[in-house]
């Protein structure tokens, strides 16, 4: 495959190295909020009698509000963009695309199921490797039907799945045994007590029970593939590789979508909570409704306001931190998933703080250790062409090794 390796430094869209950088601090602050949160590691009385239990209610809201689905749209919206991106590059150079696209979507999905069954119960990884793949086979649809599937999917289709499981009596079952208090105890016990492997064995029947045969996974592709045929159709209109020659449209639409899906989203946080609204059982379909709507205006909103930041001189460098580690957005995933099990568990010198802390000691933890992954990415880069994850990545799927090494400048006034 000489002559199609990876693209060059020179080759990336900063935008996009921004865009990804961002969405992961989002991706581990919802992470560790439900992997660490109530029917998973930690049962409704436990939270309630938290110390912390007023601040941590708040601060729910606010990551409600502001983070959660927002964060985890964009991040697979950026997969569905770069997936594609790669397709138009590789045809570009007239490559085996098919043959290059398929071994990394491969790739992707092997990695993400071995992530998810040994490693981090909360891997969204292998569901992109599924998404991958339709994205590969839907390649021929045309700009609208991407834009009207991808639409339909992103706004219908893991509410419609999950409501047909519902429907059809599986769900409840199910349910009733994943979230048992009982079941969330021995979880939160094999947590605090370190004992990895019977914690990771614990995830797996939930695994099984609450995501295989729930309909979870179903929904949950339903959702990447919507958020990948997006990305896709943003790839093929151009707009964030040519951004900068094009920054009116961000400009205009910036405060439409953030005021817009922000209003829409407390509106639908404000009527769970009973401060509006009358209660009646048709408020919780409105609720999902207005949630659907609102979270891919913020999530654009979101990609507006740091397309604008980084492109304008006085304010890049707000910005600018995020990009390395979007560079290494799979080792940098990857690193925050074992930081969150050493968060949770007791293992090695993990804090063993399953059950004892909600969002007000959680969220301190995040913003610490990602910005050890903006210190150590931009390190790393100084020194190494990718990340040792995208290394491995790439060499497996252009069967050649990449240059690992950056070159070594040379001033040439010594």
């Amino acid at each position: 495959m000489s002559g199609v390796a990876p693209i060059t430094s020179r080759e990336r869209v900063g935008e996009l190295d921004v865009l990804r950088g961002f969405a992961l601090l989002g991706v581990m602050i919802i992470n560790l909020k439900e992997l660490g949160g109530v029917d998973v590691t930690i049962t409704a009385d436990q939270l309630a009698a938290l110390p912390s239990a007023a601040a941590d209610t708040r601060l729910d809201f606010w990551v409600r509000l502001f983070v959660a689905d927002k964060a985890n749209t964009l991040f697979a919206c950026l997969f569905g963009l770069g997936f594609w991106v790669q397709m138009q590059r590789l045809e570009a150079r007239g490559a085996p695309f098919r043959e290059i696209y398929l071994r990394r979507a491969g790739i992707l999905l092997i990695f993400g199921w071995l992530h998810v069954l040994l490693l981090f119960s909360w891997d969204v990884l292998h569901i992109y490797g599924i998404a991958a793949f339709i994205l590969l086979f839907s390649r021929k649809l045309s700009n609208r039907s991407l834009l009207l599937i991808g639409g339909a999917l992103l706004l219908l289709g893991k509410p419609a799945i999950t409501a047909l499981f519902s429907w059809s009596g599986i769900s409840g079952p199910l349910d009733a045994i994943t979230f048992a208090d009982s079941e969330v105890l021995a979880r939160q016990a094999a947590a605090q007590a370190g004992d990895f492997p019977g914690f990771m064995s614990l995830m797996a029947e939930n695994l099984w029970l609450g995501w295989l045969l729930n309909g979870g996974l179903i929904g949950w592709i339903a959702y990447a593939t919507g958020r990948f045929y997006i990305g896709a159709w943003i790839a093929r209109k151009g707009w964030i590789q040519n951004a900068k020659d094009n920054l009116s449209p961000f400009r205009r639409w910036l405060w439409p979508l953030l005021l817009g899906g922000w209003s829409l989203e407390a509106v639908r946080l404000l009527s769970e909570e009973g401060l509006i609204g009358s209660g009646e059982p048709w408020t919780a379909v409105a609720g999902e409704a207005l949630h659907a709507i609102a979270t891919p205006m913020i999530a654009a909103g979101y990609v507006c306001a740091l397309v604008l930041l980084f492109n304008t001189r006085v304010s890049s460098w707000l910005v600018r931190p995020f990009a390395p580690v979007g560079r290494m957005a799979l080792t940098n995933y990857v690193m925050q998933g074992f930081a969150i099990t050493l968060i949770l568990t007791g293992v090695g010198p993990g804090l063993a703080l399953a059950g004892k802390a909600g969002l007000s000691a959680f969220l301190p933890m995040v913003f610490a250790f990602y910005a050890a992954q903006v210190v150590f990415s931009h390190l790393w880069l100084t020194y190494f062409a990718y990340g040792p994850l995208e290394w491995g990545w790439r060499a497996l799927t252009y069967a050649e090794r990449p240059r690992f090494r950056r070159a070594v400048r040379i001033d040439a006034t010594t």
